[in-house]
């Protein structure tokens, strides 16, 4: 009993660690090849890249395979349709044309969002810890039996 005890004070901290969380943000500057990135289209991109992406993509996310002052290449890994539905890709190269883009956000470690979630996640597990082991309380009175019979 006591090495699971030691095992789930230790497992915690690092499932807490382990838990990251990742949001889309405005890039500062141009992303370097290697970044992962969320290019939302113009309308008229979604449909230009149509043949390309599928009909009515709104956003293409996807790692930077090249970038230059006309073009960036990326290697898509899905693609967001304005319907809300998600189509995803296993890396295909698409071209997409600058001109074709409305904006460009990077993929970063959201330290806020992590907080809350370990927090959460946290919480969570010192909640259950209680209610399973016993330590808590209850609402049904002492538990004594009254051999008395009833009164």
């Amino acid at each position: 009993m006591r090495l699971m005890r030691f095992i789930n004070l230790r497992a915690a901290p690092i499932l807490v660690l382990l838990s990251a969380c990742y949001g889309y943000y405005p890039s500062v500057s141009p992303a370097p090849a290697g970044h992962d990135v969320e290019i939302t289209l113009t309308d008229s991109g979604a449909v230009a890249l149509a043949r390309q992406v599928g009909p009515s993509a709104e956003a293409i996310r996807g790692r930077i395979a090249s970038d230059s002052a006309n073009a960036l290449v990326l290697a898509v890994t899905g693609v967001r349709q304005r319907d809300g539905n998600d189509v995803d890709w296993k890396g295909e190269r698409v071209a997409i044309p600058r001109l074709l883009v409305t904006s460009v956000q990077e993929r970063r470690f959201s330290r806020a969002r992590t907080a809350v979630f370990g927090a959460a996640v946290a919480i969570s597990a010192i909640a259950l810890r209680q209610a399973f082991t016993g330590n808590g309380f209850s609402f049904l009175g002492s538990g004594t039996v009254n051999k008395g019979g009833a009164k």
